[in-house]
Parts: C-alpha cells; sequence; structure tokens
C-alpha cells in the first residue's frame, strides 16, 4: 500500500492545499488538553518518564481540503498537545492526531484517505512568518536531505479556530501541518522501513551519559538500543574514523552544512536538539560495525533564518565537533558550503523555486488571516539573500563566475557603467564611472564583480568588462574620492581591497553575511552614496564610512 499511501500524502501536503481540521469534544476534555502541563516539568530534557502528554478521544475529526481529500469524517480519534518547551501554549496549543489511537476501525479508512494515520500540527509561536518551517524543508528538499512535507491548516475545535478570542494569540486557527517522522516518511526519504528510529533533545548526543534519554521511536525494529550504543561506544574508541564507520558523515557534512546556511541554532550541531537519527540497515539483534549505518533527519525548523543570529558551523554536537575539528572532513564541510551556495542558495534558485514558493505562501496566509505578512516575508527573504552571502565569507569569495555586490539598506548593486567616465586629471588618468542601480531582473554582467588576491588583499573585476576596480585620488564636487574601473594599473596599491566581515570579525566559522570593502591605497571604504555622476547617478565612492554590503 506503500505507493497509494505516498501518492495521497503528496496530494495531502501539497503547499496549495490548506487543509481543515475540524475537532469535535466535550469542551472539558478540550480545555484539559490544550492546558495540561508537560510531565517532568516545561523544558525538563532530562525526563525519562515516557509520553509526557495524554492521549484523549475527540469525538469525531473531520478532514478535508480546498484540493484533497473531499471532506470526510471519522468518530473516536486521538488528540494529544505537543511540545514542552519553547512552543508551549495552553491558548493555541500544538497537536498530533492520530486517527487510529483508539479505533482501530479508523486506521484502514484514513490511510487511503490521507496516507497516514497521523498529523502533526505546529502553532508557529516562534515563527510569526508562518514560512520558515515550509521553507526550511524545502530547503533541505533541494540538498538532497530527508525532509518532511508540510502545508497549512486551518484547525477549529467545536466550531472555534485554536486561540480565537485569547489575548495574544497570533493567527487564531492557523497551524503549519508538518509531515511526522513516521513508516511513510521513513519509506520515501531513505526507502528502508527495517531500521531503528531515535529523537535527540537538548543536551542528547552520541555521548555514554546521555543515552538512557535518548527516545526509541515505535516504527524501531528493536528497541534496545542496542545500535545506538554500539555506536557511541565505537565514537568514543575510535573518534572521526570510528564515526565514519557507525555514521553516514557524507550524509552529516551535508546536514552540517544545511544547518550553518539555515542559522539552525536550535538543531543538532549548536545545540544538539531537534534531530533524529535513523539506522538506515536491516537492524539485527547484536550489532556490529556493518549492522550501522546511521543518518540524520533535521526536524524543528520553526526557528531558523532569525535575523540576530549568525550563521555558524558550530561544534555543540560531537559529530560537528569531530568533523569541524578534522582538516579533511572540515574541507568537505567547506566544499558543501561552496556547492550549496551555488545551488540551493544561487540566484537561480531563488528566482524559479524560492520566490514562487514564498509569494505562494504569503498569498495563502493573507487570506488565511495571518497579520504583518508582507514584513515577514521581506524579512525572511532577507535573510536567503544573507545566507548566500555568508557561504561566500566563509566557503571563499566569488571567482570567475562573479556575484553581486550589494548595500544593505538599500539593496541596490555595485554596477559598472559602460557610458561614463571619472574625468583624467594630472595625476590620475581617469577611468570608468562606478554607481549603483537596482538589480535588473535578468542577470547582467556589469553588476557581478570577481574577487582574487592581489598583494595585500584582493583585486575586485568586473565580468563584463574584465575591468579592475581602482581607488583613485581624484574628488569629486561633494569632496569624495571616487573609485573607477581600470585596466589592471595596480600603481600605489591602487587595486587592492580589504574583504572585512562585519560581526564577528576574526571568526572563519562564522559570519552575519555582512562585510565591507576598504581600499589598501586610501584606508577608505566603498560607500554607495548620493554623490551624482554628470548624468545624475549615484556613484560608490571613498568614505571613512564604508558601506555595509553583502554578496548576492
Amino acid at each position: 500500500m506503500g505507493e497509494q499511501e505516498q501518492r495521497a500524502l503528496d496530494s495531502l501536503y501539497a503547499i496549495d492545499n490548506v487543509v481543515s481540521i475540524d475537532i469535535t469534544m466535550p469542551p472539558g476534555d478540550w480545555d484539559a488538553v490544550r492546558t495540561e502541563q508537560p510531565a517532568g516539568g516545561v523544558c525538563n530534557f532530562d525526563w525519562t518518564g515516557g509520553s509526557r502528554y495524554t492521549w484523549r478521544k475527540a469525538t469525531s475529526v473531520e478532514v478535508s481540503g480546498t484540493k484533497f481529500p473531499a471532506r470526510t469524517s471519522f468518530a473516536d480519534v486521538g488528540i494529544k498537545k505537543k511540545s514542552f518547551c519553547g512552543s508551549l501554549s495552553s491558548g493555541k496549543p500544538c497537536l498530533h492526531v492520530d486517527f487510529g489511537k483508539f479505533s482501530d476501525a479508523n486506521k484502514d479508512p484514513v490511510r487511503k484517505l490521507i496516507g497516514s494515520r497521523y498529523l502533526t500540527l505546529n502553532n508557529s509561536v516562534q515563527d510569526l512568518s508562518y514560512l520558515r518551517q515550509l521553507l526550511g524543508y524545502k530547503l533541505f528538499e533541494l540538498a538532497g536531505l530527508p525532509h518532511s512535507r508540510g502545508n497549512y491548516a486551518q484547525v477549529r475545535v467545536n466550531g472555534v479556530p485554536i486561540g480565537q478570542g485569547i489575548a495574544g494569540v497570533n493567527g487564531p486557527g492557523v497551524f503549519v501541518n508538518v509531515e511526522p517522522i513516521m513508516p511513510r516518511y521513513i519509506e520515501r526519504n531513505f526507502g528502508n522501513l527495517n531500521g531503528n528510529l531515535y529523537e535527540l533533545e537538548h543536551k542528547d548526543d552520541f555521548v555514554a551519559e546521555r543515552l538512557p534519554f535518548i527516545g526509541v521511536e515505535s516504527l524501531s525494529k528493536f528497541d534496545d538500543k542496542a545500535d545506538l550504543r554500539f555506536a557511541i561506544d565505537h565514537l568514543a574508541a575510535h573518534g572521526v574514523a570510528g564515526a565514519a564507520e557507525v555514521f553516514d558523515l557524507d550524509q552529516f557534512v551535508k546536514i552540517y552544512a544545511m544547518e550553518f546556511f539555515l542559522k539552525h541554532w536550535d538543531g543538532y550541531s549548536r545545540n544538539t536538539n531537534n534531530t533524529y537519527v535513523y539506522n538506515d540497515v536491516d537492524a539485527v539483534a547484536r550489532p556490529g560495525v556493518a549492522d550501522i549505518d546511521f543518518k540524520l533527519i533535521p526536524w524543528g525548523l520553526d526557528q531558523t533564518l532569525q535575523p540576530a543570529r549568525h550563521f555558524r558551523l558550530d561544534t555543540a554536537g560531537l559529530l560537528a565537533k569531530l568533523v569541524r575539528e578534522d582538516a579533511g572532513r572540515r574541507a568537505q564541510v567547506l566544499a558543501r558550503i561552496r556547492e550549496y551556495r551555488d545551488t540551493v542558495f544561487g540566484f537561480r534558485t531563488h528566482r524559479e523555486v524560492l520566490q514562487p514558493l514564498l509569494d505562494g505562501m504569503a498569498t495563502l496566509l493573507t487570506g488565511l488571516g495571518v497579520p504583518d505578512v508582507p514584513a515577514q516575508l521581506t524579512a525572511v527573504r532577507k535573510q536567503l539573500r544573507l545566507a548566500t552571502s555568508a557561504g561566500y565569507l566563509c566557503g571563499g569569495l566569488p571567482g570567475a563566475d562573479g556575484a553581486y555586490v550589494r548595500e544593505d539598506v538599500t539593496n541596490e548593486c555595485l554596477h559598472a557603467s559602460g557610458s561614463e567616465t571619472v574625468p583624467a586629471t594630472a595625476a590620475e588618468p581617469g577611468g570608468g564611472e562606478v554607481v549603483h542601480r537596482w538589480r535588473p531582473a535578468n542577470v547582467d554582467d556589469t553588476d557581478l564583480w570577481c574577487f582574487a588576491p592581489l598583494g595585500g588583499g584582493q583585486s575586485i573585476a568586473n565580468k563584463a568588462t574584465g575591468r579592475f576596480l581602482h581607488a583613485t585620488t581624484t574628488t569629486s564636487s561633494q569632496g569624495h574620492q571616487l573609485l573607477c574601473t581600470r585596466a589592471a594599473d595596480n600603481a600605489a596599491h591602487a587595486e587592492e581591497f580589504s574583504v572585512t566581515p562585519v560581526d564577528p570579525v576574526g571568526d572563519p566559522f562564522t559570519s552575519s553575511g555582512y562585510f565591507t570593502v576598504t581600499s589598501v591605497r586610501t584606508g577608505l571604504g566603498a560607500a554607495f552614496g548620493t554623490d551624482p555622476t554628470a548624468a545624475g547617478k549615484p556613484r560608490v565612492h571613498q568614505d571613512p564610512g564604508p558601506s555595509k554590503l553583502y554578496f548576492s
């Protein structure tokens, strides 16, 4: 039945299919669901007492979608609260739905209808854009990694959108409907349902002292953690070489690079959280090295791409630490960052995949009544551009293919004029004007710049002309020393520029995505100003206060 169920799940989770979930249950039972506090306490990551919440029976749950499925009702459906820390809410709780929890009669019909008996409904209280989870899983998909399908759901209890009328609730009734990591997920992402699956929460890692706290998921073939225990011991005894024998380190390198790009501070590498790990073999009772091939699964993407955080290759997770500290593996990570920078986060993917995806989600969210969608969308788009820039700053500056150099406030790009020139003086021979403008819809090589080591800094050449950015001593009518483009002429170091990351400085594994460009010759920075050319175009000139720039 797997193929039929996968097709149904594709239809259920189609991004333009808004799902409606109508729950009917006694008001007292619903109040018990939404106000229940987690067993063991809020944010207790050392809990080993089983489920933190209680399954309760809904009288019925009706499911339908704007495109799929047709309206269908099921009786005696299990409802349980979800989240015991950051997304914990009594006004608009996250929910697990299990159509077969209390009724075996529901199991086959619901699987035939929507492909699974399980739904996971996230409240997005930590992501008021409602964009980051679905965008994040799409990015993992583009990177060739395990990912959830997902879309939006309107969820009502006894006819009332969840959270309606409760102070402080954003988007009453609007949930992110994310595919849970259940059999059909494993089947689709791994093609093997015979392994063991574990969940890592905050502080959990592949170390002996955390083994008791790592949860075994119900679809596992064995529940004694024998393979995980072996892997932990092997890792402790043999380091990164041992890790490569019991983990798919090539797959982990990809995960690590993507957590960098997504600023996934609440994932494995930065917080040892929100991660599943699957032993992608036919699990055996007494495993050895040949019976173990662990692969990581990303989860909990609602706090990715946050403006206040940095892009970082962190080492909170043991695998991340081993990989970053090993020269060969570190080189693999940086190579993967360059690859994803140019593909997953590249211009073509932005234009052909991510922009239409975000525009479509924004339209749906506006229709669902989510507030402040345009501003939230703008913020997320800026983070995607900065992700590309961080990929250059950590993975290597733009080479022969070139990249846009853009200013933070206006988002305008550095442009080499083909029609205007800086006039020659007795001291300077002049050159092509350098201005800033809106980035055209289509790629124009006069907006692209190629960097290469030169003397004490970098040369910056225009891709279209091959001419080099040059720091002149010619002064404009507004008193600014000008930049121009010229054929190669590095007299007085005029074509050497330092590219300096902005916050933090000196950490090769951390980036804000921003940088400044400063002339070695004059000590002045490139500034996107208002100083006009003869044709009235705004120049990029030299200034003691350089503009904050990013690549895209």
